[in-house]
């Protein structure tokens, strides 16, 4: 299995969408056994998704990201596994022990459901209607 978590110098990218670098780890019985990096720079949405698939790619560990990249990596066969941070090195231990997983309900459907409650309340565009 690959592995691909987008970095900031020692840590996982706050934003998978504008990472400029990714790890690719391959993991077999619990263990790393091979690393590469590659830049993301210049690569759009489609490209960064092109880029993992062709690469074998079947999980994507990262911080935040968009709900079309979600849909993106999901039409591709990958799995995202979102809202992660902290060091690359700690993050990819905890993954290979399997303390981390995907959701049953994905991210993008999460995000989706808070953003239809944030449009019924009372709060828009930053102030707060009359009642």
């Amino acid at each position: 299995m690959k592995v691909a978590i987008p970095t900031f110098n020692s840590r996982v990218s706050p934003r998978f969408d504008f990472a400029a670098k990714v790890l690719i780890a391959k993991v077999e019985t619990g263990k790393v056994v091979d690393r590469e990096y590659h830049s993301l720079i210049n690569l759009n949405t489609i490209r960064r998704g092109t880029l993992l698939r062709e690469q074998g790619v079947t999980v994507v560990i990262c911080g935040g990201i968009s709900n079309f990249s979600v849909r993106l990596l999901s039409e591709n066969g990958i799995k995202v596994i979102p809202m992660i941070a902290g060091e690359l090195e700690d993050v990819l231990e905890q993954f290979v022990m399997g303390h981390l997983v995907t959701s049953p309900v994905s991210f993008a459907q999460k995000v989706e459901k808070g953003r239809h409650g944030l449009r019924k309340g009372k709060w828009r565009g930053g102030r707060r209607e009359a009642t």
